[in-house]
Formats: structure tokens, sequence, C-alpha cells
């Protein structure tokens, strides 16, 4: 956000569609790419090093498959546990004390200290986006990471429908 508003822009919807984008292409090449990259350059050094670039592309083709435990427990770990702490929302609870026990005067300091905040989504829409592509990638090539793609998508509709009708936006009731 910090990068956005130094680029000069004013209003918020802009600001966290900037950062969201340079987010998600930080999680492209720092997930995505780099993982799988790495992980096929520790598994095929010696092919790295004796093969011409042109053949570079070829191996990491190869080495998509290999990576596909790795996305699995990253989809467990980051994933499902991303969406039981967006339903613990631990960090707008802890603000909420923080600002009952030190800053509330009146009924109304109360009203404000108690709103929990935007969904962020500058920072969970690239992930969902990222979710999606490790869906779209693995899908042909390894479907065994499938189902755990869908339980994220199901949680995840779960919890941010909850999560928006708070904010008083209703987008899945039409």
């Amino acid at each position: 956000m910090f990068m956005s508003k130094f680029e000069g822009l004013t209003s918020v919807s802009s600001l966290e569609r900037r950062a969201a984008s340079k987010y998600y292409i930080f999680l492209f090449f720092n997930v995505f790419l780099g993982s799988i990259i790495t992980g096929s350059a520790l598994e095929q050094l010696k092919s790295y090093i004796h093969q011409s670039a042109n053949e570079i592309p070829r191996t990491i083709g190869v080495a998509i498959p290999m990576k596909a435990t790795f996305f699995i427990t990253y989809i467990m770990v980051d994933g499902w546990a991303g969406v039981a702490g967006e339903i613990l929302r631990l960090k707008p609870l802890v603000i909420f004390h923080l600002k009952n026990f030190f800053l509330v005067k009146t009924e109304k300091d109360r009203e404000e200290a108690m709103d929990p905040g935007s969904i962020g989504f500058d920072s969970n829409e690239p992930q969902i986006q990222l979710y999606f592509l490790l869906g779209l990638v693995y899908a042909t090539v390894t479907p065994f990471l499938l189902p755990f793609i869908l339980i994220f998508f199901g949680f995840s509709y779960m919890v941010y429908r909850h999560q928006v009708r708070l904010s008083g936006i209703d987008l899945f009731d039409a």
C-alpha cells in the first residue's frame, strides 16, 4: 500500500487494486515459479549444468509435476490455515480490546472501536488467484491436487461470504 501511495494514487480502491496486483506478481514469481525452478534446480542440478539454455523450459515443464507434493502442503498449511485465521480475525479482536480499554469514553467511541475493518482485498485476493493458478496448472498434470484446491475454495466461499456480509456489502444474494 505504501508503494502504491508513493505512486500518487489517492482513492482507496485504486490503492488496494494496485497493491493486490503487486502482491500477486510477487506470489507468482516467488511462490509459484521460485519453488518450481529452485526445486527442480536442486533435484536436477546436473542436467541444468550440461544442457543448453533452450532446454531449460522443457526441464521446468518436467519439474512441475514433481512439485505437486510441495503445493499440496502449501495449500493445506497456508490456504486452509489462512482461511481458519480469517474466521478467527484475531488482529481485529485484539485491536478492539485495546481500543476498548484505552480509548473508549462514549458509546460512539465503542461502536467505532467495534468496526472490524475491511476484509483485506489487497492481501487476500492475490492469494486466491494463486490457488486458482495452482488449480489450473495442476488440473491436467497432477489431478490429485484438485481436491485440496476445491476444499480451499469451499472454505473460502463460506468464510468470505460471511465476512463480506459483515462489512455491509451483500454480493451473494441477488
